[in-house]
């Protein structure tokens, strides 16, 4: 074991073999698993939990009572199971209690809330965030630049382009006939959708580009591109460009999305 990058003292619960980067702090009663590697300055505070073959690139920090790289269900039925491998890029960061199962891949930049749950095979792109108490339930793919806010649920094989925002308590489904687990498939956003705080979006459904679902909304057919769609069932009200902002006479979505992404470019 490679301990030169140790900064804490006492750390008794870092497995043989784990390679560790300069700089690195880790809290004494953290458990650090076989296969894994933790990148230069590198932060992992108390009573966090990583298990085998997990990787954390350079500059990540994790709070206190995060486990990453979560076993899968066969540990317990394989005797030969090998943790597939968890890689979280640099610079990201994972607030405390999040819970990340092993098997999935995250961006530069990625950021939790606290105790956000994402499950196996789930692939993020770069400067994502996924907000306090959402969860994933795995399988799901997403590009860069997205948001996920608090108390997120985001089901089983959704689909999401870049520049996709979920707002809070949005919610998507992937069975037509619960609790039915043939056919499941979540629904597709394509580039730059928002999607409203409490909508629900069902399986199948395809959001196009720059779409915007309003809040409180049930997604039961696909959205036309550029378009507003509003209630329950959600139904076309008009084109995003005619909305315009309450306070300022402008486009209003346009223009949130790009302060968005100023200010991640800034972080």
């Amino acid at each position: 074991m490679n301990t030169s990058g140790i900064t804490s003292a006492g750390c008794t619960g870092i497995a043989p073999g784990v390679k560790l980067g300069k700089n690195v702090r880790i809290a004494p009663d953290a458990i650090i698993g076989a296969g894994c590697e933790i990148g230069d300055d590198v932060i992992i505070e108390s009573a966090v939990i990583i298990y085998e073959n997990v990787k954390l690139a350079d500059r990540v920090f994790v709070g206190a009572q995060c486990i990453l790289g979560e076993r899968l269900a066969a540990f317990r039925k394989d005797s030969a199971y090998v943790n597939p491998p968890l890689v979280i890029g640099t610079d990201s960061t994972i607030r405390s209690g999040t819970i990340i199962y092993a098997d999935c891949r995250f961006g530069v930049n990625f950021q939790t809330g606290h105790r956000a749950v994402i499950r196996e095979r789930s692939v993020f792109g770069d400067n994502c965030s996924f907000g306090t108490l959402s969860q994933s339930d795995g399988d799901i793919k997403v590009g860069d630049n997205c948001r996920f806010h608090n108390s997120v649920f985001i089901a089983t094989y959704t689909t999401c382009e870049d520049n996709v925002h979920f707002y809070p308590m949005a919610c998507t489904t992937d069975s037509l006939h619960p609790p039915c687990q043939l056919g499941r498939e979540g629904p597709y956003f394509e580039a730059n959708v928002i999607v409203g705080a409490r909508v629900l979006v069902l399986p199948r459904v395809r959001v196009s580009t720059g779409a915007v679902v309003a809040g409180g909304s049930v997604v039961t057919h696909d959205v036309p591109a550029g378009m507003v769609v509003a209630g329950v069932p959600a139904k076309v009200l008009r084109k995003k460009e005619e909305i315009r902002c309450h306070l300022e006479d402008r486009p209003a979505y346009e223009v949130a999305m790009e302060s968005h992404a100023r200010a991640e470019s800034t972080k």
